[in-house]
Protein backbone atom coordinates (compact mmCIF):
# COMPACT_ATOMS: atom_id res chain seq x y z
CA UNK A 1 0.00 0.00 0.00
CA UNK A 2 1.49 3.31 -1.06
CA UNK A 3 1.44 6.34 1.18
CA UNK A 4 0.04 9.36 -0.60
CA UNK A 5 2.45 12.27 -0.45
CA UNK A 6 0.87 15.58 0.52
CA UNK A 7 2.27 19.04 0.06
CA UNK A 8 1.43 21.95 2.31
CA UNK A 9 0.73 25.08 0.27
CA UNK A 10 1.68 28.28 2.05
CA UNK A 11 0.31 31.76 1.42
CA UNK A 12 3.66 32.59 -0.17
CA UNK A 13 3.27 29.70 -2.62
CA UNK A 14 -0.20 30.91 -3.52
CA UNK A 15 0.94 34.50 -4.12
CA UNK A 16 3.87 33.29 -6.22
CA UNK A 17 1.60 31.11 -8.36
CA UNK A 18 -0.89 33.92 -8.94
CA UNK A 19 1.94 36.34 -9.75
CA UNK A 20 3.28 33.93 -12.37
CA UNK A 21 -0.21 33.80 -13.88
CA UNK A 22 -0.88 37.55 -14.16
CA UNK A 23 2.69 38.81 -14.47
CA UNK A 24 2.98 38.29 -18.26
CA UNK A 25 -0.10 40.45 -18.80
CA UNK A 26 1.69 43.63 -17.74
CA UNK A 27 5.21 44.91 -17.24
CA UNK A 28 4.12 47.29 -14.48
CA UNK A 29 5.18 45.91 -11.06
CA UNK A 30 2.63 48.03 -9.19
CA UNK A 31 -0.14 46.80 -11.47
CA UNK A 32 0.90 43.15 -10.98
CA UNK A 33 0.92 43.54 -7.19
CA UNK A 34 -2.53 45.13 -7.18
CA UNK A 35 -4.02 42.49 -9.50
CA UNK A 36 -2.53 39.72 -7.34
CA UNK A 37 -4.02 41.27 -4.20
CA UNK A 38 -7.45 41.42 -5.87
CA UNK A 39 -7.32 37.79 -7.01
CA UNK A 40 -6.08 36.45 -3.67
CA UNK A 41 -8.76 38.48 -1.89
CA UNK A 42 -11.40 36.94 -4.16
CA UNK A 43 -10.10 33.47 -3.31
CA UNK A 44 -10.27 34.00 0.43
CA UNK A 45 -13.73 35.56 0.20
CA UNK A 46 -14.94 32.61 -1.89
CA UNK A 47 -13.51 30.13 0.63
CA UNK A 48 -15.14 32.04 3.50
CA UNK A 49 -18.54 31.94 1.80
CA UNK A 50 -18.25 28.20 1.14
CA UNK A 51 -17.25 27.60 4.78
CA UNK A 52 -20.21 29.59 6.08
CA UNK A 53 -22.57 27.71 3.79
CA UNK A 54 -21.31 24.37 5.08
CA UNK A 55 -21.74 25.47 8.69
CA UNK A 56 -25.24 26.79 8.06
CA UNK A 57 -24.36 30.26 9.32
CA UNK A 58 -25.22 32.19 6.19
CA UNK A 59 -28.62 33.53 5.18
CA UNK A 60 -29.97 32.12 1.94
CA UNK A 61 -28.42 33.89 -1.08
CA UNK A 62 -30.41 34.28 -4.25
CA UNK A 63 -29.07 32.26 -7.20
CA UNK A 64 -26.81 34.25 -9.50
CA UNK A 65 -29.40 33.99 -12.31
CA UNK A 66 -31.77 35.98 -10.10
CA UNK A 67 -29.18 38.59 -9.09
CA UNK A 68 -27.51 39.38 -12.36
CA UNK A 69 -30.53 40.65 -14.31
CA UNK A 70 -31.14 43.34 -11.68
CA UNK A 71 -27.59 44.65 -11.86
CA UNK A 72 -26.42 43.84 -15.35
CA UNK A 73 -23.64 45.65 -17.16
CA UNK A 74 -25.71 48.70 -17.98
CA UNK A 75 -27.82 48.80 -14.83
CA UNK A 76 -24.60 48.59 -12.82
CA UNK A 77 -24.00 52.19 -13.81
CA UNK A 78 -27.37 53.48 -12.70
CA UNK A 79 -26.24 55.03 -9.41
CA UNK A 80 -27.82 58.08 -7.92
CA UNK A 81 -25.95 61.15 -9.23
CA UNK A 82 -27.07 63.04 -6.14
CA UNK A 83 -25.05 60.88 -3.77
CA UNK A 84 -22.68 62.83 -1.53
CA UNK A 85 -19.92 60.25 -1.93
CA UNK A 86 -16.65 61.91 -2.99
CA UNK A 87 -13.80 60.49 -5.06
CA UNK A 88 -12.47 60.77 -8.61
CA UNK A 89 -13.40 57.23 -9.66
CA UNK A 90 -16.91 57.49 -8.19
CA UNK A 91 -17.41 60.94 -9.71
CA UNK A 92 -16.57 59.69 -13.18
CA UNK A 93 -18.97 56.77 -12.76
CA UNK A 94 -21.69 59.26 -11.87
CA UNK A 95 -20.98 61.25 -15.02
CA UNK A 96 -21.74 58.14 -17.02
CA UNK A 97 -24.89 57.64 -14.95
CA UNK A 98 -26.26 61.02 -15.94
CA UNK A 99 -25.67 60.31 -19.62
CA UNK A 100 -27.38 56.92 -19.40
CA UNK A 101 -30.35 58.31 -17.51
CA UNK A 102 -30.72 61.08 -20.08
CA UNK A 103 -30.88 58.50 -22.89
CA UNK A 104 -33.39 56.30 -21.08
CA UNK A 105 -35.65 59.25 -20.24
CA UNK A 106 -35.51 60.90 -23.67
CA UNK A 107 -39.05 60.67 -25.17
CA UNK A 108 -37.65 60.80 -28.69
CA UNK A 109 -35.69 57.58 -28.04
CA UNK A 110 -38.50 55.48 -26.57
CA UNK A 111 -40.31 52.62 -28.27
CA UNK A 112 -39.34 49.62 -30.40
CA UNK A 113 -38.84 51.78 -33.49
CA UNK A 114 -36.02 53.60 -31.72
CA UNK A 115 -34.32 50.52 -30.28
CA UNK A 116 -31.36 50.60 -32.67
CA UNK A 117 -30.63 54.31 -32.17
CA UNK A 118 -31.19 54.11 -28.41
CA UNK A 119 -28.88 51.12 -27.95
CA UNK A 120 -26.17 52.68 -30.06
CA UNK A 121 -26.18 55.72 -27.80
CA UNK A 122 -26.12 53.52 -24.69
CA UNK A 123 -23.29 51.47 -26.16
CA UNK A 124 -21.19 54.60 -26.65
CA UNK A 125 -21.59 55.63 -23.01
CA UNK A 126 -20.85 52.15 -21.65
CA UNK A 127 -17.83 51.70 -23.95
CA UNK A 128 -16.40 55.00 -22.76
CA UNK A 129 -16.49 53.88 -19.11
CA UNK A 130 -15.63 50.16 -19.36
CA UNK A 131 -12.17 48.95 -20.38
CA UNK A 132 -13.22 45.97 -22.47
CA UNK A 133 -9.64 45.39 -23.66
CA UNK A 134 -8.42 44.93 -20.08
CA UNK A 135 -11.41 42.80 -19.14
CA UNK A 136 -10.93 40.57 -22.20
CA UNK A 137 -7.21 40.18 -21.52
CA UNK A 138 -7.72 39.23 -17.89
CA UNK A 139 -10.59 36.88 -18.76
CA UNK A 140 -8.39 34.96 -21.20
CA UNK A 141 -5.62 34.73 -18.59
CA UNK A 142 -2.31 33.07 -19.49
CA UNK A 143 -3.59 32.30 -23.00
CA UNK A 144 -3.44 36.02 -23.84
CA UNK A 145 0.35 36.06 -24.29
CA UNK A 146 0.18 33.05 -26.61
CA UNK A 147 -2.05 34.82 -29.12
CA UNK A 148 -0.98 36.93 -32.07
CA UNK A 149 -1.92 40.60 -32.35
CA UNK A 150 -4.69 39.80 -34.82
CA UNK A 151 -6.06 37.05 -32.56
CA UNK A 152 -6.03 39.42 -29.56
CA UNK A 153 -7.88 42.07 -31.55
CA UNK A 154 -10.55 39.61 -32.66
CA UNK A 155 -10.92 38.19 -29.15
CA UNK A 156 -11.46 41.67 -27.66
CA UNK A 157 -14.10 42.40 -30.31
CA UNK A 158 -15.93 39.14 -29.65
CA UNK A 159 -15.68 39.58 -25.88
CA UNK A 160 -17.12 43.10 -26.16
CA UNK A 161 -19.94 41.87 -28.40
CA UNK A 162 -20.65 39.09 -25.90
CA UNK A 163 -21.14 41.52 -23.02
CA UNK A 164 -22.94 44.23 -24.96
CA UNK A 165 -25.26 41.82 -26.75
CA UNK A 166 -26.34 40.29 -23.45
CA UNK A 167 -26.71 43.40 -21.38
CA UNK A 168 -27.96 46.28 -23.51
CA UNK A 169 -31.51 44.94 -23.50
CA UNK A 170 -31.26 44.41 -19.72
CA UNK A 171 -30.26 48.04 -19.27
CA UNK A 172 -33.58 49.10 -20.74
CA UNK A 173 -35.38 47.02 -18.09
CA UNK A 174 -34.17 49.27 -15.29
CA UNK A 175 -37.02 49.56 -12.78
CA UNK A 176 -35.85 51.72 -9.93
CA UNK A 177 -33.04 49.76 -8.23
CA UNK A 178 -31.16 52.01 -5.81
CA UNK A 179 -27.42 52.06 -5.23
CA UNK A 180 -25.73 53.33 -2.08
CA UNK A 181 -22.02 54.17 -2.05
CA UNK A 182 -20.16 52.55 0.82
CA UNK A 183 -16.48 53.18 0.25
CA UNK A 184 -13.82 54.06 -2.32
CA UNK A 185 -10.13 53.16 -2.23
CA UNK A 186 -7.47 54.46 -4.59
CA UNK A 187 -3.93 53.14 -4.96
CA UNK A 188 -2.06 55.02 -7.68
CA UNK A 189 -3.67 53.85 -10.94
CA UNK A 190 -6.14 51.46 -9.31
CA UNK A 191 -9.38 52.07 -7.44
CA UNK A 192 -12.25 50.10 -5.98
CA UNK A 193 -15.69 51.58 -5.40
CA UNK A 194 -17.88 49.57 -3.03
CA UNK A 195 -21.65 49.92 -3.24
CA UNK A 196 -24.83 48.27 -2.00
CA UNK A 197 -27.73 47.64 -4.38
CA UNK A 198 -31.28 47.75 -3.00
CA UNK A 199 -34.05 46.30 -5.16
CA UNK A 200 -37.78 47.05 -5.07
CA UNK A 201 -38.33 44.41 -2.38
CA UNK A 202 -35.76 46.02 -0.11
CA UNK A 203 -33.22 43.21 -0.57
CA UNK A 204 -29.64 44.45 -0.39
CA UNK A 205 -26.41 42.96 -1.72
CA UNK A 206 -22.82 44.02 -2.40
CA UNK A 207 -21.71 45.39 -5.76
CA UNK A 208 -18.09 46.49 -6.19
CA UNK A 209 -16.32 48.12 -9.13
CA UNK A 210 -12.62 47.74 -9.84
CA UNK A 211 -11.18 50.51 -11.97
CA UNK A 212 -7.88 51.43 -13.59
CA UNK A 213 -6.77 54.94 -14.49
CA UNK A 214 -5.94 55.41 -18.17
CA UNK A 215 -4.89 58.83 -19.48
CA UNK A 216 -6.65 60.52 -16.56
CA UNK A 217 -9.92 58.56 -16.93
CA UNK A 218 -11.12 55.86 -14.56
CA UNK A 219 -12.21 52.76 -16.48
CA UNK A 220 -14.10 49.79 -15.05
CA UNK A 221 -11.94 46.67 -15.34
CA UNK A 222 -14.09 44.29 -13.30
CA UNK A 223 -17.41 44.13 -11.47
CA UNK A 224 -17.83 41.97 -8.36
CA UNK A 225 -21.32 40.94 -7.23
CA UNK A 226 -21.55 39.31 -3.81
CA UNK A 227 -17.85 38.41 -3.98
CA UNK A 228 -18.19 36.87 -7.46
CA UNK A 229 -15.97 38.53 -10.06
CA UNK A 230 -17.28 38.99 -13.61
CA UNK A 231 -13.77 38.59 -15.03
CA UNK A 232 -12.98 35.50 -12.96
CA UNK A 233 -16.32 33.97 -13.92
CA UNK A 234 -15.58 34.45 -17.61
CA UNK A 235 -12.06 33.09 -17.13
CA UNK A 236 -13.53 29.92 -15.64
CA UNK A 237 -15.85 29.51 -18.62
CA UNK A 238 -13.04 30.08 -21.12
CA UNK A 239 -10.69 27.71 -19.29
CA UNK A 240 -13.29 24.95 -19.35
CA UNK A 241 -13.60 25.30 -23.11
CA UNK A 242 -9.83 25.49 -23.65
CA UNK A 243 -9.20 22.44 -21.47
CA UNK A 244 -11.24 20.34 -23.88
CA UNK A 245 -10.57 22.08 -27.19
CA UNK A 246 -8.50 24.77 -28.92
CA UNK A 247 -8.43 28.55 -28.92
CA UNK A 248 -9.92 28.49 -32.43
CA UNK A 249 -12.90 26.51 -31.13
CA UNK A 250 -13.34 28.98 -28.28
CA UNK A 251 -13.47 31.80 -30.83
CA UNK A 252 -16.07 29.88 -32.85
CA UNK A 253 -18.16 29.33 -29.71
CA UNK A 254 -18.08 33.08 -29.03
CA UNK A 255 -19.05 33.88 -32.62
CA UNK A 256 -21.96 31.46 -32.43
CA UNK A 257 -23.09 32.93 -29.09
CA UNK A 258 -22.65 29.60 -27.33
CA UNK A 259 -21.14 31.42 -24.36
CA UNK A 260 -23.08 33.96 -22.36
CA UNK A 261 -22.54 36.36 -19.51
CA UNK A 262 -22.61 34.65 -16.09
CA UNK A 263 -26.15 34.42 -14.75
CA UNK A 264 -27.64 36.19 -17.75
CA UNK A 265 -30.13 33.47 -18.56
CA UNK A 266 -33.74 33.92 -17.60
Amino acid sequence: MHNQETKNITLGDLVAAVTDEVGPSTGNTSKVNTLVSYIVQDLFLHCRVRFKNRRGRMNMILPMQQKWPAVTLGVLLLMSPGSGFAGAAADQLKQSVEKIQAILSDPSLKGDAKTSVRRQKLKQVVAARFDFDEMAKRSLGAQWQKRSDSEKKEFVRLFTDLLEGTYLSRLEEYSGEKVRFVNEREDKDFAEVNTKVINKNGDEFALDYRLIRTNGDWKVSDVVIENISLVNNYRSQFNRVLSKSSFEELVQAMKQKKLSAPGAAG
